[in-house]
């Protein structure tokens, strides 16, 4: 089997519907999906269950656990040991694939048998604006993870060598990524659009100083002799942003943010 597709999801029904959606309708058929929910409450079970005959009725594999977890990344480690497929790609509940056809023209695309991460664009949304952000979008501020993690593909083994760690709150995948490279992993970028992504309320974007931290940790800054002038240089620069943007007009966040991405089309 070429792909496992992993949701990781808990109480979000009202998204996951979407990405279930995504996923039934793509072309490409040589893949497994599956969910990894946490023990929901609401109807996602009853949803799940609604879904296991039309993935039957189109002959894509379809299964799901539910069960308590310890959070995110706990969930998506977990995903990783049932997988069956060669590539893994996790789409979060409410993301998708950029279109039916999305998977089908990737993996038509001739790949290095070397490589141990594919890649690819991402459209992403947000509430002022819509774009499609590409490799070179992300490098300007990530040259580690030029891409959104739901428009990527890891081979399985390397997943299982080396599982998110679960001490890091939000970038557990960014750590992930940055172990990769260390071992001179191949990445290799494929000018596809993969998937379709909210970028305005992810914890990354409502968590800057957190998110930061915790690159400090990853990138082993908390060794350097340096490291209480960077961490009062990370509290200066970003301890401010989420609480100010709480408090600016909306027109002045959205222009700001709009700012920072320029490959956003205006609404």
């Amino acid at each position: 089997m070429k792909l496992t597709i992993i949701t990781v999801c808990f109480n979000a029904a009202d998204d996951l519907k979407k990405t279930l959606d995504s996923i039934l309708t793509q072309t490409f058929t040589d893949f497994e999906y599956l969910v990894v929910d946490g023990g929901s409450k609401d109807n996602t079970l009853t949803l799940l269950e609604s879904y296991k005959p039309l993935f039957a009725k189109e002959s894509k594999v379809f299964r799901y656990v539910s069960e308590p977890d310890k959070g995110t990344y706990d969930a998506m480690n977990k995903g990783i040991q049932l997988a069956k497929g060669e590539w893994i790609n996790y789409m979060n509940a409410g993301d998708s694939f950029y279109k039916d056809s999305t998977l089908y023209e990737f993996f038509s695309v001739s790949l290095p048998e070397s490589a141990g991460v594919l890649y690819g664009d991402t459209f992403q949304t947000f509430d002022f604006g819509s774009g499609i952000a590409r490799e070179e979008d992300y490098k300007k501020d990530n040259t580690i993870m030029p891409f959104c993690h739901q428009s990527c593909f890891v081979k399985t083994e390397l997943m299982r060598q080396f599982p998110f760690n679960q001490t890091y709150r939000i970038v557990a995948d960014h750590d992930l990524f940055y172990r990769l490279r260390e071992k001179n992993i191949i990445f290799k970028y494929i000018p596809i659009v993969v998937a379709r992504y909210n970028g305005q309320y992810g914890l990354s974007a409502t968590h800057p100083l957190t998110l930061h931290l915790e690159i400090l940790r990853i990138h082993h800054i908390n060794e350097k002799w340096y490291y209480p002038f960077k961490l009062i240089w990370t509290y200066m620069r970003y301890g401010w942003v989420q609480p100010f943007k709480n408090h600016m007009p909306r027109w002045m966040t959205d222009a700001w943010m709009r700012q920072k991405r320029k490959f956003i089309n205006k609404n």
